[in-house]
C-alpha cells in the first residue's frame, strides 16, 4: 500500500513535469536519463536480474497509473517506474515502429543495456541526430 501511495505522488510530479519541463531534463531530474546515443550492447557476463524489491516498485507504478486520470501511457510508466528503481541506474529509451502502415512510438526503461519491457523488442530506439 505504501509503495502505491509513493507511486501516486511520483505520478503527480511526473504529470506536472511533462507539462512544464522538456523531457530530457525531466528524465534527468527523476534519475532516469533519456538515452538517445543508441542501443548499448548488453553486458552478457552480468545479465540484468531485477531484484524483488524493484519488481514490487514497478508493480506499484502500474497500479498507480492504472486508474490515473491522465492516462497510463508508456512514457508515464517508464518515468514513474524508472524513478522508483533509480538505484539500478535505469535509462529511458524511446523507440518507433511501423505497424500496419502507422508509425507508433513507445517508451521503456533499460537496465544494464537490457529492456525490462518485453514489448520494446518491436521498436527501434531513436538516436540523437547530433554529432
Amino acid at each position: 500500500m505504501a509503495r502505491t501511495a509513493i507511486a501516486l505522488v511520483v505520478s503527480a510530479v511526473v504529470e506536472i513535469g511533462l507539462h512544464t519541463v522538456r523531457l530530457p531534463r525531466l528524465s534527468r531530474l527523476l534519475g532516469v536519463p533519456l538515452d538517445t546515443v543508441g542501443p548499448r550492447e548488453p553486458d552478457i557476463a552480468a545479465p540484468v536480474i531485477v531484484p524483488r524489491r524493484a519488481r514490487r516498485r514497478l508493480a506499484a507504478a502500474r497500479r498507480a497509473l492504472k486508474y490515473w486520470p491522465f492516462g497510463d501511457s508508456c512514457l508515464r510508466m517508464a518515468l514513474v517506474g524508472g524513478f522508483l528503481v533509480r538505484d539500478l541506474d535505469p535509462v529511458l529509451r524511446i523507440g518507433v515502429a511501423k505497424h500496419d502502415g502507422v508509425v507508433k512510438a513507445h517508451a521503456w526503461i533499460e537496465i544494464g543495456g537490457l529492456s525490462i519491457d518485453p514489448g520494446a523488442a518491436d521498436f527501434a530506439p531513436v538516436e540523437s541526430a547530433r554529432s
